[in-house]
């Protein structure tokens, strides 16, 4: 079976090859990505819809450094069930304002054995949204470990050892 390529080329999704993008529940073992005409100041979210059961879902997409390919490692809570997948790029340039979508298009995903009870999945975003608050919570930490051990500055060299006071 040839892999998946997907390019876009402004509103138009071109896809070759095998449609079907992994298992239900395998994580960070497929990833989606798309090749865009777009330059690095774009950035893209993936809309999913679930046909069955009747689900939405939205994944914000990383882009690959200096290239134009746009990516998500999928995880399982990405694709908790088997079947049909509706899926739309949305384009947004924040800089500007201007956001665009592409046309939609389908992929597969096949069935796996799952003995878990089936639970209601949040937007995977939310999850990413809450990697990147971890992410920058443990840098401020160690930033705060840092300044606590003096290891960044010496206040009393600040200012002639007044950092407060109204400098000359």
């Amino acid at each position: 079976m040839e892999p998946m390529q997907i390019t876009i080329n402004g509103t138009k999704v071109t896809i070759v090859g095998n449609r079907i993008i992994g298992f239900q529940l395998n994580n960070l073992v497929n990833r989606f990505e798309a090749t865009t005409d777009k330059d690095d100041s774009w950035q893209y979210t993936l809309y999913v819809y679930m046909i069955k059961p009747e689900k939405y879902n939205v994944i914000n997409l990383n882009r690959q450094q200096d290239s134009n390919i746009i990516y998500v490692d999928l995880t399982s809570d990405m694709m908790p069930f088997d079947g049909r997948y509706e899926m739309q790029f949305v384009a947004n340039q924040y800089d500007t304002g201007e956001v665009f979508r592409t046309e939609t298009f389908q992929v597969w995903v096949e069935n796996s054995i799952d003995p878990s009870p089936q639970w209601e999945p949040i937007p995977s975003e939310f999850y990413q949204i809450e990697e990147n608050i971890q992410k920058i919570y443990q840098e401020t930490k160690e930033l705060y470990d840092e300044i606590q051990n003096g290891d960044v500055f010496d206040i009393d060299l600040i200012n002639g050892g007044n950092a407060f006071g109204k400098t000359s």
